[in-house]
């Protein structure tokens, strides 16, 4: 056999195994998505806990990954594993007295006592870990439903969109007028207590918009993008199983 001949085969046999493995993925699409989706919002949750068993090293190294994608706002931000346990938010007030810095926020990340911050705030917390759900449903229900078209998942991602970009404009003209929410003020005839309209920890009225609107693009992208994956991924199997034969 010639060399010329030899490499031919060896090529040959090295695009097979190629496309053995492609074939492989295509089969099991599905569940390396679910285990990337999982592995984001794991890695966010994973930067608070190596902080808090002083892997400051590998903590920070997360939050600078995700720093990219994300404000890092500590008043908009869960914390975990401090002294009070569980969940915890807390204002821009407790934050300034814990050392945050008004100048520089995203990079308080917390302490022992108060607990150390996800590595993405309130609103990609809901929205990650919605689409994360939201694909798992997909997967056990999604191919009874009908496909959500364009204008469908505008509607469902035009909420963040309204509720974040009032944000920016109220932050960048410095109007204020998402930090006093005197609009929702008029609208329920100020039934809920002052704190409600202005804070940003859990429960108050930013909070509730943010989780909600979040939760609402990820349920929303999750039902628009996941039969396409299916659709795309099973046409590729197709091809490749002709070829393969």
């Amino acid at each position: 056999m010639s060399e010329g001949v030899y490499a031919t085969g060896r090529t040959r046999d090295l695009v097979t195994a190629i496309d053995r493995m492609i074939l492989i993925l295509t089969r099991h699409w599905l569940l390396v998505v679910y285990a990337f989706l999982g592995l984001y919002i794991g890695l966010a949750a994973l930067a608070p806990l190596l902080m808090a068993v002083n892997a400051g090293g590998l903590g920070q190294a997360i939050y600078r990954f995700y720093s990219f994608q994300c404000h890092q706002l500590p008043q908009r931000s869960y914390y975990l594993f401090g002294q009070m346990g569980a969940i915890q938010t807390y204002s821009l007030d407790q934050v300034l007295a814990q050392g945050g810095d008004p100048n520089n926020l995203r990079a308080f990340i917390g302490n022992p006592e108060m607990g150390f911050k996800l590595a993405i705030a309130h609103r990609l917390t809901a929205m990650h870990t919605a689409l994360f759900l939201g694909g798992l449903l997909w997967g056990l229900f999604g191919r009874r439903l009908p496909r959500l078209g364009t204008l469908g998942y505008l509607l469902f991602v035009l909420p963040m969109a309204l509720d974040g970009g009032s944000h920016m404009v109220s932050e960048v003209t410095r109007l204020g007028f998402r930090e006093s929410n005197g609009w929702a003020v008029w609208l329920t005839g100020g039934l809920a207590a002052a704190p409600f309209y202005v804070g940003t920890t859990i429960g108050t009225l930013n909070w509730l918009l943010r989780t909600f609107t979040g939760t609402l693009a990820g349920l929303g992208t999750a039902w628009f993008i996941f039969p396409y994956l299916a659709e795309g991924f099973g046409d590729i199997r197709r091809q490749l199983e002709i070829r393969l034969r």
